[in-house]
């Protein structure tokens, strides 16, 4: 018997590899993606962590933006698409304007008086609100209410930045940029009814897409709209999709914001599909099984769903419950890669 290596006739071979910074497919072993489980932010364990970040860390001296990053807990797991964070204002506050590739969402948790301005125009941050900042719009934010206002961010930065595309730029002039466009300036001009000259222009080009805010209380009222005519996904509940203003379709290139109802007691069928989706839970209560995993979540969680992993969603109140989402279908779809099994 020998204890030569089955491969030891290549090593010779794999030391010149080595050498030239190359490798044979035979070499990768059968390494495989981290096995990812469904994680959960509780809003209970984590407020207090979140309000001592906002009065301990100060703005500009420590940071210009107090954002407070959702990281997954397994070992190894890396979310290369969505971001999701918490970010905080004191009144006085702001962040001064600047630019990115990465595409930014906005849904407001807490507080009333915020606004930021986008490409100009001042967008009210209300509880409920969704604000979009597409890929290389300007945007600042200012709270000069009373009181302290947090919002999740929603971004693509991970994904942008596996690709190698990730830039950033400050506005020239330093602080907020100013006030230009009226009140509902993109919203009129790029809406459902515009003028001829918005659909050519090459302001927003190669994306073709105004920054937008997306009112809760119109939100609402679409999403009892369905209700009331009863409209209903099996695996979904009730469930609306911001979409984007301009071409109809998915919120931004990259990532679909959607909010859902379930009502009481109501449970979805079971459901699984690539790609990576993160919730955030505005009302009600209810357990989400992942993988075979009960998963409990109140007003304010957070939790995700991995990719191809089976899921239904739960509501085990006596209201309905409400869960605003957002997920990368989007990127899959444009490389056909998203893929959606039923059972």
């Amino acid at each position: 018997m020998t204890d030569e290596s089955p491969t030891a006739h290549l090593d010779a071979l794999h030391d010149t590899f080595a050498r030239l910074n190359l490798s044979g497919m035979w070499q990768r072993g059968g390494a495989s993606a981290p096995d990812v489980h469904a994680s959960i932010w509780r809003w209970a364990d984590i407020h207090e962590t979140l309000e001592e970040a906002r009065r301990m860390v100060r703005l500009p001296e420590d940071t210009d933006q107090r954002v407070v990053g959702l990281i997954n807990p397994t070992p190894g797991a890396v979310n290369r698409t969505i971001s999701f964070a918490f970010q905080m204002l004191n009144h006085g506050e702001s962040v001064d304007s600047h630019r990115h590739t990465a595409t930014q969402m906005r849904f407001m948790v807490d507080g009333h008086g915020a606004h930021t301005i986008s490409d100009g125009e001042a967008l009210p941050m209300h509880p409920g609100d969704l604000l979009v900042q597409p890929n290389w719009s300007w945007h600042g934010t200012t709270n000069l209410s009373g009181e302290p206002s947090v919002w999740l961010d929603a971004q693509d930065r991970n994904l942008v930045a596996y690709l190698g595309s990730f830039l950033r730029d400050l506005w020239a002039e330093g602080g907020v940029q100013p006030v230009t466009q009226p009140t509902g300036y993109y919203g009129r001009r790029f809406g459902v009814v515009r003028p001829s000259a918005a659909v050519n222009t090459d302001r927003f080009y190669p994306d073709p897409q105004p920054p937008a805010r997306y009112p809760w209380a119109d939100t609402m009222d679409a999403l009892h709209a369905l209700v009331d005519a009863g409209e209903h996904n099996p695996f979904e509940g009730v469930i609306l999709e911001y979409t984007n203003p301009l071409t109809g379709g998915h919120t931004v290139p990259t990532m679909s914001a959607c909010v859902q109802l379930l009502k009481p007691g109501e449970e979805t069928r079971s459901h699984r599909h690539t790609g990576t989706s993160m919730y955030h839970v505005v009302e009600g209560r209810g357990t989400s099984s992942i993988r075979g995993e009960d998963i409990d979540w109140d007003v304010r969680d957070c939790f995700t769903v991995p990719p191809l992993q089976w899921h239904q969603h739960r509501n085990t109140s006596r209201a309905p419950a409400i869960l605003f989402s957002v997920s990368d279908r989007p990127a899959l779809e444009a490389l056909h890669l998203y893929r959606e099994e039923v059972r």
